[in-house]
């Protein structure tokens, strides 16, 4: 892990973790201070997070961690809906074997996890879950052929990463399987539906945990 890999996981773990206050300004010489990293590779991670909107650049002081509100969430997962949707509507006309291989081992640990009496309630299993939820989204949508529509999904799950991670039904393994399944068909309406009702279970459960 480079030194700027290494700041950008410190310092997205700090605000997804609440360490770092949305009504606060923070400056590099502070973060890189507080989390022992250099300034340089402090600078390059708070670019990249800027660039995935979990922080916002604030000119002649430093940086100020994003806040979400309800509006928020409902346009982001209003835009899921939309790329999302449709990017499986693709990855069903295009999607390889490997990449169901890869979707179904992925569904299998998160059988594995779901079953772990103690996965709610371990962080690293939030962790574990959180990236397994990101690598099926990030598949499928890579699967559909569209970079920039399997980019900008990448970019709304982190801005949700806040959201979510500590989601207890995160692991959904049953409404990814029915996902997979759809797809191993080609199936493109039945892909639809399935995902669209997915993403909005997500929303809801969501919304009432805001």
């Amino acid at each position: 892990m480079s030194k700027k890999e290494k700041a950008y996981k410190v310092i997205k773990q700090a605000i997804i973790a609440g360490q770092l206050e949305a009504t606060k300004i923070y400056s590099i010489t502070e973060l890189s201070e507080s989390y022992s990293l250099g300034r340089t590779p402090a600078r390059e991670a708070l670019v990249i997070l800027a660039s995935e909107g979990l922080i916002a650049p604030i000119p002649r002081s430093g940086y100020q961690v994003t806040p979400l509100s309800i509006q928020d969430l409902l346009e982001i997962f209003h835009l899921r809906s939309v790329l999302e949707v449709e990017g499986v509507g693709l990855a069903a006309e295009k999607i390889t074997h490997s990449d169901i291989h890869s979707l179904e081992e992925n569904n299998l640990q998160e059988q594995d996890l779901a079953l772990d009496p103690q996965s709610e309630e371990s962080t690293q299993s939030y962790r574990k879950g959180i990236n397994l939820n990101l690598a099926f989204h990030l598949t499928i949508a890579r699967a559909s052929g569209n970079n920039r529509l399997a980019d900008l999904v990448e970019k709304l799950l982190n801005e949700l990463e806040r959201v979510l991670a500590y989601d207890p039904y995160i692991v959904e393994p049953e409404q990814h399987a029915g996902i997979i399944e759809e797809l191993k068909r080609r199936d493109k309406l039945g892909s639809q539906e399935a995902m669209k009702r997915h993403i909005e279970d997500t929303k809801n459960r969501s919304l009432s945990r805001f």
